[in-house]
């Protein structure tokens, strides 16, 4: 029988139905009763393996967006939502350009390395902040006025474990790499942000704010959650 992946069977003499597990490292248990034949073991994984090819597929993708970045051209960088091929080139020290769906990195040819490594993740960072900051302001000021809220300034900054943060004073900060996701859950990050000026708490009339202004926020923030870890540089 040809399923396109393997799987280990474990037998428990206390076990009285099969169940099916797929590890992160691929790894598929089935775990049945004792006495189970193996023909019908073969006919229930046969029945469950469009789930388990999904499983699978879901495990590589995971991998994808955890992997360490490679900084070659070629490799892959997000902004907007977009998918963008890093380029590099050899020469003076330049900034980052988008030029016909490419991220350009100018760099002297004499750098190699870590060093050349850390000066192209130098030059991206710049490059996503100058135009998180940007995007940021004008989606802030546009949300603002719909909520009827005036926040006191927008700046960006380098959180490691969160997206925003609203102080009491009015200022709003976002977290750069928001930059990279789709601009639904940007805009969920800032009606997030705009709602804590007037709850400063995560209260039901917080979210009910939220939700007014923005009825599908749930799905955006899903897609933070699951998807957050995988936005760097």
């Amino acid at each position: 029988m040809m399923l396109g992946f393997e799987y280990e069977i474990i037998r428990r003499p206390k076990r009285r139905t099969a169940c099916i597990s797929v590890k992160a490292d691929n790894a598929v248990i089935v775990t049945v009763p004792a006495r189970l034949a193996q023909k019908q073991i073969d006919q229930f994984v046969q029945t469950k393996s469009g789930w388990i090819q999904g499983k699978l597929r879901a495990n590589h993708e995971m991998r994808e967006k955890f992997r360490s970045k490679q900084y070659v051209s070629g490799e892959t960088f997000s902004y907007l939502g977009r998918t963008y091929r890093l380029k590099l080139i050899e020469g003076k020290a330049e900034p980052v350009r988008l030029i016909r769906g490419r991220l350009v990195v100018q760099l002297p040819s004499l750098d190699s390395g870590k060093a050349r490594d850390v000066k192209i993740v130098g030059q991206l960072t710049n490059w996503y902040q100058e135009h998180a900051l940007r995007h940021l302001r004008e989606k802030t000021a546009r949300i603002a006025e719909c909520i009827g809220v005036t926040p006191s300034g927008i700046r960006v900054k380098s959180y490691k474990s969160r997206w925003g943060s609203c102080h009491v004073d009015g200022h709003i900060f976002y977290n750069w790499r928001i930059i990279m996701a789709p601009h639904s859950v940007i805009d969920y990050l800032v009606v997030h942000e705009l709602c804590h000026l007037v709850h400063h708490n995560h209260s039901p009339a917080f979210w009910k704010l939220v939700e007014s202004t923005m009825p599908d926020y749930r799905q955006a923030k899903a897609w933070l959650k699951e998807n957050g870890p995988g936005l760097r540089v």
